[in-house]
């Protein structure tokens, strides 16, 4: 953990000379970003499963259709590579660890716990890895693009609400 918080501070300092949205915005956020983070998780998870059945079902027909194909002398060349499974495996493992610690920060969310706020730093690290081992594999210039703006906008809000959120003492009996 000592190293995250490390990187915390090396980000924090980062964004020092970003504008800051205004105190009422940043603490309205910081109050409902639960409910936001609740949303995502379910949209997350619909979108997953729509997605694992539409992979499924789409192999399955290609699949048909290879054998169809060969069966009757027609030649089939395979336009994806292993490295595009290998890239979809990794991401598709990646999100649903993602849903999972980001379902997990609700509730201390919801209180304003600073474990909340943690989690969700965790979360946004997974998913700044899963973009840039997808665009690394699949060999994408343009997703290492998007995936690196996209860090800059998730850490701009994330940090942006940080101070909201307090570290919770624990009491020993």
């Amino acid at each position: 953990m000592e190293g995250i918080h490390k990187l915390e501070d090396t980000i924090e300092g980062w964004l020092k000379s970003f504008p800051h949205l205004p105190a009422n915005w940043r603490k309205w956020l910081a109050e409902n970003v639960w409910w936001l983070v609740l949303i995502g998780v379910i949209l997350s998870a619909i979108g997953t499963l729509i997605i694992v059945m539409a992979v499924i079902t789409a192999m399955a027909w290609v699949g048909t259709a290879t054998t169809y194909l060969a069966a009757n002398g027609v030649n089939v060349v395979q336009s994806y590579t292993g490295l595009w499974y290998v890239a979809s495996i990794i991401s598709a493992v990646l999100l649903v660890v993602t849903i999972i610690i980001e379902a997990m920060a609700i509730s201390p969310l919801k209180v304003l716990n600073r474990k909340g706020w943690d989690l969700m730093f965790i979360a946004y690290l997974i998913g700044i890895v899963s973009s840039v081992i997808s665009a690394v594999l699949q060999m994408e210039l343009f997703n290492l693009i998007g995936a690196a703006i996209g860090a800059v906008i998730g850490a701009y809000f994330l940090f942006e609400i940080r101070s909201y959120f307090k570290q919770v003492a624990v009491v020993k009996k």
